[in-house]
């Protein structure tokens, strides 16, 4: 969006929502004092209640362990005498609450415990800042129960002029991107929060000599208007661009380059990398994330809710990777499922990545190998063998899969992961997993993995089309067109992909081939 189109709410709006506000936080006259404390106290420890409690019309679930774990770094945790600042970063997905937390009720707890002496707020530009500070005047001024236990706060100013300052001397003011922070500071009290909110947008990000000016500001005038002697400056969008000014303040504007040692990242996916699950669990459900990112497209959806920022392969390309409904899986002729653990300690390699492939000989005459199912995620090794091991469970009868893993990854963890595993599929009377080993001698992995580019380019390579939007496809996918001279981005899914496909390449009609079950430890019985 560009800031052009932002406007200024107006009073009447604005009236309407304090309203609201007033009338969900009545306070109970027939209460005790000693209720009244026990609720102070108890607000005072506990973000989620002192949500809950005092912000009702924000409040219809319980805040995500993320937005908890975020505010309790901003409030609650003792600083270095020697390092009292802080920079946090809110790299949050669309409709996770960014603004309401770091805007709002982080500031809002920081008041509570008599902690905040002035706040600036940083929008695209001043309408939109201080339509977001609006909401704190609101809470300020109309929160009955805030004031019943907290004291009075507001004192004069104006949301609509963008500044205001409360009883006890805290000055709110609003600024937009392109303003000066500069004479913040109220008499000698120099404010100690300040929040930049969503300040990215599509026309600023693709002209990279203005984010560069933007970061420096927020950097430079903005973080050095704030009280040295203990500050917090927090940066809340999603990365809808790879160079974005959230992307710098980061400092991950690159495949592989590092975050920041010297910021605290909260960076949260919509849908959890590392077990599959809606990071905020108590208000979404994986169906409604996967539905709307259908309903918008992958790559838009991608954007809004997982940080992707669409980039064409240089080797693996967008109009490569086709997809069409699956077959019956007993018309296949070899299903192949490829196991990449990924055991190394490396940041490029961490991901557990499962790809099952099946091969089909068209009556006129072509081999296409169509990709059915994928786990590529930040998971525990436990996770990924339920997975194999679900897809088997799911097979017609008749139908078996050959699972392999990489000789070289198959080391004693992964083998007492899989032990333990089967151990749980007998106590279940199910099925055991049977895993064997690739024993090639393999040449290098990116010529491997390149090798891949003219099945793709002949049209022999499909997707099921029913995991267009699954997260873990898509992941694997996003790998593959990273593929490219001097990568550094992940590889773990198109290295199980070539791996699948070499055995699944020996089932091909014509090759005289007898299956190469590889060898299997004899340590156990798996």
């Amino acid at each position: 969006m560009s800031s052009k189109l932002i406007e200024r709410r107006t009073y009447d709006d604005w009236k309407l929502f304090c309203e609201q506000v007033q009338s969900s936080t009545a306070v109970n006259i027939s209460e005790t004092k000693a209720d009244q404390q026990a609720r102070i106290k108890r607000a005072l420890s506990e973000y989620n209640y002192f949500v809950k409690t005092y912000f009702p019309i924000y409040a219809d679930v319980d805040c995500a362990d993320f937005q908890i774990k975020f505010a309790n770094k901003v409030v609650l945790e003792k600083r270095p005498v020697d390092d009292p600042n802080l920079i946090g970063v809110a790299e949050w997905p669309r409709e996770h609450a960014k603004s309401v937390h770091c805007d709002v009720l982080i500031p809002m707890w920081m008041i509570a415990h008599k902690l905040l002496n002035g706040m600036i707020l940083m929008g695209k530009n001043e309408d939109d800042a201080s339509n977001l500070l609006g909401d704190i005047q609101a809470q300020l001024q109309y929160n009955s129960l805030f004031i019943h236990d907290f004291g009075e706060q507001y004192n004069f100013g104006d949301w609509q002029s963008g500044d205001f300052t409360t009883k006890s001397g805290i000055r709110f003011l609003a600024i937009g991107r392109d303003q000066s922070p500069r004479g913040a500071r109220k008499g000698q009290r120099r404010p100690n929060y300040a929040s930049i909110d969503d300040v990215d947008d599509d026309e600023l990000v693709n002209n990279q000599k203005r984010v560069k000016k933007i970061y420096e500001r927020i950097m430079g005038a903005l973080f050095f208007a704030l009280d040295t002697r203990g500050a917090t400056m927090v940066v809340a969008g999603n990365r809808i661009h790879a160079q974005s000014v959230l992307a710098h303040i980061v400092g991950d504007i690159k495949p592989g380059a590092p975050v920041r040692a010297d910021i605290y990242h909260s960076k949260i996916f919509a849908i959890d990398p590392k077990t599959g699950q809606p990071a905020w669990h108590q208000r979404y459900t994986r169906e409604l994330i996967e539905n709307k990112v259908k309903k918008a497209g992958t790559v838009i959806g991608r954007k809004e809710f997982f940080h992707e920022n669409h980039v064409e392969g240089s080797i693996f390309k967008d109009s490569m990777i086709r997809f069409k409904s699956p077959l019956p899986l007993a018309k296949y002729k070899m299903i192949i499922g490829y196991f990449d653990p990924s055991f190394e300690n490396k940041v490029t390699s961490d991901f557990k990545a499962v790809r099952v492939w099946a091969g089909y000989a068209t009556p006129g005459g072509l081999w296409e190998k169509h990709c059915l199912k994928a786990f590529v995620r930040k998971a525990e090794m436990q996770k990924a063998f339920e997975f194999m091991s679900d897809f088997e469970d799911r097979c017609p009868a008749g139908v078996g899969v050959l699972w392999y893993v990489e000789k070289q990854f198959f080391n004693r963890p992964v083998q007492d992961a899989l032990y333990n595993h089967n151990l749980k599929r007998d106590a279940l009377h199910k099925k055991r997993l049977i895993v064997s080993t690739d024993t090639r001698v393999k040449e290098n992995k990116y010529l491997r993995m390149v090798k891949m580019e003219p099945s793709y380019t002949d049209g022999e390579v499909f997707y099921n089309l029913n995991e267009i939007h699954n997260p873990d496809m898509i992941e694997g996918n996003n790998q593959l067109k990273g593929i490219e001279p001097g990568y550094s981005s992940p590889d773990d899914s198109p290295d199980a992909d070539e791996g699948a496909w070499y055995y699944l390449d020996q089932h091909k009609p014509g090759r005289d081939f007898k299956p190469i079950i590889g060898r299997r430890n004899t340590r156990r019985s798996w």
